[in-house]
Order: structure tokens, then C-alpha cells, then sequence
């Protein structure tokens, strides 16, 4: 079992460090990078227990696959001395406000808290997955609520025709610094997409791309209410599969097309948003591969984002091009529990430069 076990490791080893393999099936493989990590740390403490040579099996795979548990935990401390203004950035997927709990419940008390907490944080630069706005009823008042202290605004027209920001929008990004252009990319799945913005801070022009790419799909909470009802359960857990494949090959295309707007930015450049993907698949290794990332390099602990069950996943980021960015401080704020996902921030400070 220690050889077989070890055998797949590599396997999924050499997929994500590769990350040049899109097929759906290598993302199931890669999705379960956690196990594998898990598995051999477990063979590591019954063989110490047992005095036998064979650890060293387990502990080398681990040795190998030690960058992927640098994905997975992190633990940095702040240099309380460091006295530099950075630039703020904030990602936070809002789940639509809430705004069918209301429709059809008729209950605003999450929508409000949703909102008041993407405005409340203080971040310069506020970067905004599935945004609903209608200035009908002032509890989705949300972008003249950011507008309060982000002058500056751009968002995707995910639907045709939606140029007066209401309803589902989907992708925003709110700034204090003026924005001098916008690029955009809509996918009709879900509201999913690409928006960048060039923006211009202080003397400096740097450029921010909100991304939210196609959903995993994950409901395990419909499996497990369904857990009487074995038919039920066998169905809910056949249409998880089917969109976790879906979402394998979506973001497999999605993700190129990402990659294609890093290669060509001019200017620094900050990827942030929902990637909907674990931190040892095929989206996250593409853009790893040009940019560090926020969490590996200044979070601490596990650092999950996602709200609701499995709930220990870490989906949402922020990449950075560390050539002209330096990553000062990066958090999650998992006590914030109204949204589906936690929201994110990190503070970065432009190389040689004051703010």
C-alpha cells in the first residue's frame, strides 16, 4: 500500500508541477493532492512507530512534494518595524448580496451585512466577484455605497445591455486612483470572467486583474441532506462529478486566456479573485508560474476561503509580480461568515517606491 501510494504521488507530483496536462481527468487527480499528502504522513509516523527503514519512503515523497505544503500552509509573521505604506487590495466574492435569500425570504439581514463589510474594509483597490447592485432599494445600493470612498469604478456587462449597473453584474473593481482603461472578458457560465484596469498610483501605472473563473460545483451539503435518501444521495453525488468535470475543462480554457493577458500587461501587475480551484491544479500552476502568491508568501495558517462545507478548501487569491511588487502583510478574514467565501486582503509595496 506504502508503494502504491507512493507511486501515485509522484504521478500527481508530476501533473502539477508540470500543470501542462488540462485533461479533466488530471484535474481529478490533482484535486486530490491534500490525501496523497496526508496518506504518506501517515505511512511516516507507523513506520517510525514501527523503527523501520521503510520511513524513508514517505519522507522523501514529502521532501519532494514540499512546495505543494507550502501551498497548503503558511505561517509568517509581520515586521512590526516596518513602517512603509503599501497599496491595500481586497478580493471578495459577495454571492450575488444575497439578494434571492431576499427575493424569496424576504430577509435583508445578510444582504445588508454583506455589503457593509465590502465597504467597511479599508483597501484601496476593492476587487468584487458576483456584485449585484439595484438602486430601487437601498440595502443593494452597493456601488454608490463603495463609490462613497472608491471614486473610481469599472465592472464587466455581463448581460446585454446591463451598461446601468443593475441586477447580476458580476466582476467590479472599486479604486481610490483613477482608472485610465479597462479590459474585459465575459463567460456566460455563472457570470464568470476577466476584468482589468489600469491604474494609475501616484506617478506609477500598475494593472489589476479580477478573475473569477468556472465553479467547482461543490454542494456536498445536498449530498449529506440527502443522506436517507440513497437514490437521492447517488444523484447529488453524480451531478457534483459531472460539474466538477465541467469545471475542469472550462477553467482549462479559461485559464489560457488569463494567461495570455499576463504575458502581454505592460505594467506591474495583481491577479485576484475566485479562482474556484485548489492550489495544486492546472489554473492556479499556470499563473503561479508567472507570479508568487500573497498567501504563500505572507499568509499564515491554512488559510481557507470557501464558507460553506467541504470548507476547508482555499480557492480565492491574489498573485503578485514580484519584480516590481513586495508583499508586506496578506489575510483572510474567516470571521466573516456572510458570504460563501471569505474575503481576502494584502498589502504590497512598489519596489523603490513611496506612496
Amino acid at each position: 500500500m506504502n508503494i502504491l501510494l507512493a507511486l501515485y504521488t509522484l504521478l500527481v507530483y508530476q501533473l502539477s508541477y508540470s500543470v501542462s496536462v488540462k485533461h479533466w481527468l488530471a484535474g481529478f487527480l490533482m484535486l486530490s493532492m491534500p490525501f496523497v499528502l496526508l496518506g504518506n504522513f501517515l505511512f511516516v509516523l507507523i513506520w517510525i512507530f514501527r523503527k523501520s527503514y521503510r520511513t524513508f519512503l514517505s519522507l522523501g515523497i514529502l521532501i519532494l512534494g514540499f512546495p505543494f505544503i507550502l501551498r497548503t500552509i503558511s505561517w509568517h509573521n509581520i515586521d512590526s518595524n516596518d513602517t512603509r505604506k503599501g497599496l491595500t487590495i481586497l478580493s471578495y466574492n459577495l454571492m450575488w448580496c444575497d439578494a434571492f435569500t431576499y427575493i424569496d425570504q424576504h430577509d435583508t439581514t445578510n444582504a445588508i451585512n454583506i455589503v457593509k463589510k465590502v465597504v467597511d474594509i479599508d483597501a484601496d483597490i476593492k476587487c468584487v466577484q458576483e456584485l449585484y447592485n439595484w438602486d430601487g432599494f437601498p440595502q443593494f445600493q452597493t456601488i454608490k455605497k463603495l463609490r462613497g470612498t472608491h471614486k473610481y469604478y469599472t465592472y464587466v456587462h455581463s448581460t446585454p445591455g446591463n451598461d446601468k449597473g443593475q441586477g447580476d453584474i458580476g466582476l467590479a473593481i472599486f479604486s481610490k486612483y483613477p482608472i485610465i482603461r479597462k479590459q474585459e472578458k465575459h463567460w456566460s457560465i455563472n457570470h464568470n470572467g476577466l476584468l482589468s484596469a489600469d491604474i494609475v498610483v501616484k506617478r506609477d501605472t500598475i494593472r489589476v486583474i479580477n478573475v473569477q473563473l468556472r465553479s467547482m460545483g461543490i454542494r456536498v451539503q445536498r449530498v449529506i441532506a440527502a443522506k436517507q435518501d440513497k437514490e437521492k444521495a447517488k444523484q447529488e453525488a453524480k451531478t457534483i462529478y459531472h460539474q466538477l468535470k465541467g469545471g475542469f475543462e472550462d477553467r482549462g480554457i479559461q485559464v489560457k486566456e488569463l494567461e495570455k493577458w499576463i504575458q502581454e500587461s505592460p505594467y506591474p501587475l495583481i491577479v485576484c479573485g475566485d479562482f474556484n480551484e485548489l492550489p495544486y491544479g492546472f489554473a492556479y500552476g499556470k499563473v503561479r508560474n508567472y507570479l508568487e502568491n500573497a498567501f504563500e508568501e505572507a499568509g499564515r495558517g491554512f488559510g481557507f476561503t470557501y464558507h460553506k462545507k467541504p470548507g476547508f478548501i482555499r480557492i480565492d487569491n491574489q498573485f503578485f509580480d514580484n519584480k516590481y511588487f513586495e508583499i508586506k502583510r496578506f489575510k483572510t478574514f474567516s470571521e466573516t461568515p456572510y458570504s460563501d467565501h471569505y474575503p481576502i486582503w494584502g498589502e504590497y509595496i512598489i519596489r523603490n517606491k513611496e506612496l
